[in-house]
């Protein structure tokens, strides 16, 4: 089953922002659920984080760290059958090395797999 352009851009905001949410509010377990089962987050650091135990302790050590304020502007989505892709730009707050407060962003990707209730879940997460 295809789904429109519009359609997946919407499931795809939708997501973000649920991802956004969850992340804002500390919710580690929470972003993590959000992810398909088996999935991978490949951070700038080049370490391959895999599975929803090691993608829930990666985000809660960014958020112990003081990152917050976590957007996701949508670029572009499209969907070919169980898959589908969205790029974006992602933005934060969080300590420099001093720990002072300052702004981070960049470019995101994500690829994403049509779950068996048609929901659609990150399966492979990467930004800069």
């Amino acid at each position: 089953m295809n789904q429109s352009s519009a359609d997946i851009k919407n499931a795809v905001r939708h997501g973000n922002d649920t991802w956004n949410n969850a992340f804002n509010r500390g919710d580690a377990a929470g972003v993590a659920a959000l992810y398909a089962e088996n999935a991978t987050v490949l951070p700038p650091t080049h370490a391959a984080i895999k599975g929803s135990a090691a993608i829930r302790d990666f985000w809660q050590g960014l958020i112990k760290a003081g990152f917050k304020e976590h957007g996701i502007e949508l670029i572009d989505a499209e969907a070919d059958g169980g898959l589908a892709f969205a790029i974006g730009r992602w933005s934060a707050k969080g300590p420099d090395g001093a720990g002072k407060l300052q702004s981070f962003g960049g470019t995101v990707v994500t690829v994403l797999k049509r779950q068996g209730d048609q929901s659609w879940k990150p399966c492979l997460h990467t930004w800069n």
